[in-house]
C-alpha cells in the first residue's frame, strides 16, 4: 500500500531532518513547520534542486500542479564537514568533474549532481558527510579506500545520510544514474 501522508519525515539526525512531500494537485496540505531553514527542496519529476531561505508556500505550490519532492532541512554541520588541504585534493567536484556537478553553492551548503552512464567506473573521490537523494534507479558496486567492497541499490525517490567515505563508484546496471549529494557545510549561521 502507497504512503498518503502528504509530509513524511524519513530520517532525522542533530545535521538534517529528510522529509518526503507528497501533494496531490488541488489537496490542501496541513499545517508543516521546517525543523529549520535554510532547506534544499528536490523535485523528485523534474529532478531540478531548490535552495529556499524560507518555508515553501505548499497551499500554493498544490494548487498549481502535485508536489512529489524530498526536502533537506538544513539544521548544522558536522564538525568534519570543515575540510581539510588533503580533503579538498580528494573532493569529488575536483577530482571527477565529469560526473560531479555543482548545482547550489553558498556558505552553509553544497548541493552536488552525480551522473554515470550505464556500467561506468567513477575515480577514487572523497564524500564529506552528506545526504544523498536517488534521482533514478541505482545498483552500484564501491570500493573503498581501505580496499573493502560493496554493492548498494536503491529505487529512485530515497534519501538517506551518509557519513565521510573516500570511494570508487561503479554504475552496476545498463541504465544511467543520477543523484543529488546535499553537503551540510559549515556549522556558522546555523
Amino acid at each position: 500500500m502507497a504512503n498518503t501522508e502528504p509530509y513524511r519525515v524519513a530520517f532525522e539526525n542533530e545535521y538534517v531532518r529528510i522529509v518526503h512531500v507528497n501533494l496531490a494537485q488541488e489537496q490542501t496540505p496541513p499545517t508543516y513547520t521546517p525543523a529549520a531553514l535554510p532547506l534544499i527542496r528536490i523535485d523528485l519529476d523534474s529532478k531540478r534542486t531548490h535552495y529556499c531561505a524560507t518555508a515553501p508556500d505548499d497551499a500554493a505550490n498544490a494548487k498549481a500542479s502535485s508536489v512529489r519532492e524530498i526536502r533537506v532541512e538544513l539544521k548544522g554541520a558536522p564538525e568534519t564537514a570543515q575540510s581539510s588541504l588533503l580533503d579538498e585534493v580528494r573532493d569529488a567536484v575536483r577530482v571527477d568533474p565529469a560526473r560531479y556537478k555543482i548545482d547550489f553553492e553558498n556558505d552553509r551548503v553544497r548541493v552536488v549532481r552525480l551522473g554515470f552512464g550505464p556500467h561506468e567506473k567513477g575515480l577514487m573521490v572523497m564524500h564529506p558527510p552528506r545526504v544523498l537523494v536517488t534521482l533514478t534507479d541505482v545498483a552500484v558496486k564501491l570500493v573503498f579506500q581501505d580496499g573493502h567492497r560493496d554493492e548498494r541499490g536503491a529505487p529512485a525517490g530515497v534519501a538517506v545520510w551518509l557519513d565521510t567515505e573516500t570511494l570508487q563508484t561503479e554504475n552496476a546496471a545498463a541504465e544511467p544514474l543520477e543523484v543529488v549529494l546535499v553537503e551540510p557545510k559549515s556549522s556558522r549561521g546555523f
